[in-house]
C-alpha cells in the first residue's frame, strides 16, 4: 500500500535502508572529556533500561506465574549493553512493547528472547536493503496495538482506590505520559513515588510507655500520668533515616517539656535505618538533656542499631553503662536493666526492678 501512494506521489514515511552485510565493529573509546560530557544522560538512560525490563517482566511474570529475578534481569541487560558498544549498538532494555509482543506469539522461554535477536540481526545483514520499503506508520500500529493490550483494568483500579498516594502517582504518570515523552513521564512517575515515600518514611511513631499496677508495660492514655514522674520511656516506631531526624529530635523534645522529667528512656526495638544524621540528632539530644541536667538511656536496640551507635563514637558520648542491647528470647529485659540505671541516674532508693509477663502468653507444662 505504501508503494502504492508513493506511486501516486502521496509520501509515506519509510526507514532508512541498511547496506547488506553492513555491520561496523569497533573499539569504544576511552576519553575522559567525553565521558564527563555524557555520564548523566547515560546513567538516566541505565536506571531507565532497568526500570523498563523490571516493569515488563513482572507484568508479564503475573500473567504467566513465573517469578522474575530482578538481580538476573539486570545482569543480563548490562552485559548485552556492554556488548552493544563493541557492535554499535544502541543502549538496549526489556522494551515494553518488544517484549509483550513475543509473549503473545507463544514465547514460554528466555530462549525465546536470544532467538528473537539471531533473527533480528540476520534480517539486518541480509534484508537491510528491503528495510526502506517498510513504513513508518505500519510500526506505529504495532507499537500501539501490543501498548494498549498491556492495559490491566483491574490493576488501575486497585491503583486509584487504595492510597492517596497510589492515585497521584498514577494520575501524574498517566498525564505526563500524554503530554511529555515516555522517559520523562517514567522519571517523572518514579521521581513522584519516591518523594512520597520519603514523606511517609520520615514521620516515625513515638509512643509512651508505663507499667500498671501489675508490672506490665503498656501505652499510656492521653491524660494518664506516670507512676514515676521522674522517668519516660518512649517507644520509637520506623525508620531514623536522613528525613525522619529532624522529626524524631524535635518530637521527643516534646516528651522532654515536662520539668519533673529526670530520664528518658528510647526504646528502639522496632527503630530501623539508623544513618549518620539520626546519629547527630541523637548527639545533639544528649547535649540539651545534660545541659538541663536529665540523662538519656537507650534499650531494646536491634545489631545493626548498636553497630551504628558505636562505630559513629556515639556510645562512647551516650556511656556503655547508658545503652541496652535488646534481646530476642527476652524482649523485656533491656527495659528492666534501662529501669534500674534510671534509679540509680536519679537516686531513687534501690533499683529492684521487676517486669511481670501476661500469663495467658505463658507457655504450657507437659504432664
Amino acid at each position: 500500500m505504501a508503494w502504492v501512494l508513493a506511486q501516486s506521489d502521496v509520501k509515506v514515511a519509510q526507514l532508512t535502508g541498511v547496506p547488506m552485510g553492513y555491520w561496523p565493529i569497533s573499539l569504544p573509546r576511552l576519553d575522559f572529556q567525553l565521558i564527563s560530557q555524557l555520564a548523566s544522560t547515560a546513567l538516566a538512560i541505565a536506571f531507565l533500561c532497568v526500570l523498563e525490563a523490571n516493569s515488563i517482566g513482572k507484568s508479564i511474570g503475573n500473567r504467566s506465574g513465573d517469578k522474575l529475578d530482578s538481580n538476573q534481569e539486570m545482569l543480563g541487560v548490562g552485559v548485552s549493553n556492554l556488548a552493544c558498544s563493541f557492535f554499535s549498538g544502541m543502549p538496549a532494555s526489556g522494551s515494553l512493547t518488544r517484549s509483550a509482543l513475543n509473549w503473545q506469539s507463544g514465547a514460554v522461554t528466555p530462549l525465546a528472547g536470544f532467538m528473537s535477536g539471531l533473527f533480528c540481526a540476520g534480517a539486518v545483514l541480509v534484508l537491510g536493503p528491503l528495510f526502506v520499503y517498510i513504513p513508518r506508520p505500519a510500526l506505529a500500529v504495532v507499537v500501539i496495538i501490543v501498548g494498549i493490550s498491556l492495559i490491566n483494568k483491574k490493576e488501575i483500579l486497585v491503583a486509584i482506590r487504595s492510597t492517596k498516594s497510589d492515585r497521584l502517582v498514577f494520575y501524574v504518570t498517566l498525564v505526563a505520559g500524554l503530554l511529555f515523552a515516555l522517559d520523562f513521564a517514567i522519571y517523572l512517575g518514579v521521581a513522584t513515588s519516591i518523594l512520597l515515600f520519603l514523606h511517609k518514611a520520615s514521620e516515625p511513631e513515638l509512643v509512651e510507655y508505663s507499667f500498671n499496677e501489675e508490672g506490665n508495660l503498656q501505652q499510656m492514655e492521653k491524660d494518664q500520668s506516670r507512676i514515676n514522674p521522674q522517668i519516660s520511656i518512649v517507644h520509637v516506631e520506623g525508620d531514623l533515616f536522613f528525613g525522619a531526624s529532624e522529626l524524631f529530635r524535635e518530637q521527643v523534645r516534646r516528651v522532654c517539656d515536662d520539668t519533673n522529667l529526670k530520664v528518658i528512656i528510647l526504646r528502639l526495638k522496632n527503630a530501623y535505618h539508623l544513618d549518620a544524621t539520626s546519629v547527630l540528632a541523637l548527639e545533639e539530644l544528649i547535649r540539651y538533656l545534660r545541659e538541663n541536667d536529665r540523662h538519656l538511656i537507650i534499650s531494646g536496640a536491634r545489631k545493626d542499631v548498636y553497630r551504628v551507635v558505636r562505630d559513629s563514637g556515639l556510645l562512647d558520648y551516650l556511656g556503655r553503662e547508658n545503652f541496652f542491647l535488646g534481646s530476642a528470647q527476652n524482649p523485656n529485659v533491656a527495659t528492666r536493666n534501662a529501669l534500674k540505671r534510671a534509679k540509680e541516674l536519679i537516686g531513687s532508693g534501690p533499683a529492684d526492678v521487676r517486669i511481670y509477663y501476661d500469663p495467658s502468653k505463658a507457655p504450657k507444662k507437659q504432664g
